[in-house]
C-alpha cells in the first residue's frame, strides 16, 4: 500500500479525535488513493473498491477518539484496510456474479508488467513459505488447497485422525502467515494472503 505518513499527522489525529471533520477530510484525501488502488487491484470493480474505501474510513472515524494513541497510524490504517478487504472479498467470493466478473476481467485484461511481477513474487513467496513447513503440514496444506481434499479424505490417506489434520492445517496457516508478514508488505502481502487463504 503506497502510503506515507503526513508531516502534520499527529496534529490532524488530535483534531480528528475531537470531532474535526475538516481534518478527517484531509486524512481521507491523503490516504484514500492508496487503499483504493489495493481494493481495485483485488476486486477489479471500481464501485466495489470505492465502497470498501468509504467503509474503511467510516471505521476509522468511528474509532477517532483512540487515534492519537496509535504509535503508527499508517500501520493501523493498513491493518484496518487489510482486514476489511479480506472480509469483503471472502463474502464476495461466495457470490457467483462476482466470481464471474473476476473471471471475465482476467480473461479480457492481459497482465500488465507490474501485475505479472506481483504474481511471480507471490508464487515465489508461497514456495518459500511452504519450504518452512514440516512434511505433514505441507502435505495437508497442499492436499487441502491444491487438490481440494476434505479433512476426512486427508485423514484416511495419511492414516491419522481428523483432529490431527485440523492441527496440521492450523499450524501450517499460522506458519505461512508468519512467514509472509515477515517477508512481504503492502499490496504483495495482501495478494499473497488472499491467494493462499492464510
Amino acid at each position: 500500500m503506497p502510503i506515507k505518513a503526513l508531516h502534520n499527522e499527529a496534529e490532524l489525529l488530535n483534531r480528528i479525535a475531537q470531532g474535526d471533520a475538516a481534518s478527517f477530510e484531509q486524512l481521507f484525501d491523503a490516504y484514500w488513493d492508496g487503499i483504493y488502488q489495493v481494493a481495485f487491484t483485488l476486486t477489479k470493480s471500481r464501485e466495489l473498491a470505492r465502497d470498501m474505501v468509504q467503509e474503511i474510513f467510516l471505521k476509522i472515524w468511528l474509532q477517532r477518539q483512540s487515534l492519537p494513541e496509535k504509535d503508527n497510524f499508517t500501520s493501523f490504517l493498513f491493518i484496518v484496510a487489510r482486514n476489511h478487504i479480506f472480509d469483503e472479498l471472502r463474502k464476495q467470493l461466495r457470490e457467483q456474479p462476482f466470481v464471474e466478473h473476476l473471471t471475465a476481467w482476467f480473461a479480457e485484461s492481459p497482465f500488465q508488467a507490474d501485475q505479472r511481477l506481483l504474481y511471480q513474487e507471490s508464487q515465489t513467496l508461497l514456495q518459500k513459505s511452504l519450504d518452512q513447513l514440516s512434511d505433514q503440514q505441507r502435505q495437508v496444506y497442499l492436499l487441502t488447497r491444491e487438490s481440494g481434499w476434505t479433512q476426512d479424505e486427508i485423514a484416511q490417506h495419511l492414516g491419522v485422525s481428523k483432529n490431527t489434520v485440523k492441527t496440521h492445517m492450523s499450524r501450517a496457516l499460522a506458519a505461512i502467515r508468519e512467514y509472509l508478514t515477515g517477508h512481504a508488505t503492502g499490496l504483495l502481502l495482501i495478494v499473497a494472503l488472499l491467494e493462499w487463504g492464510a
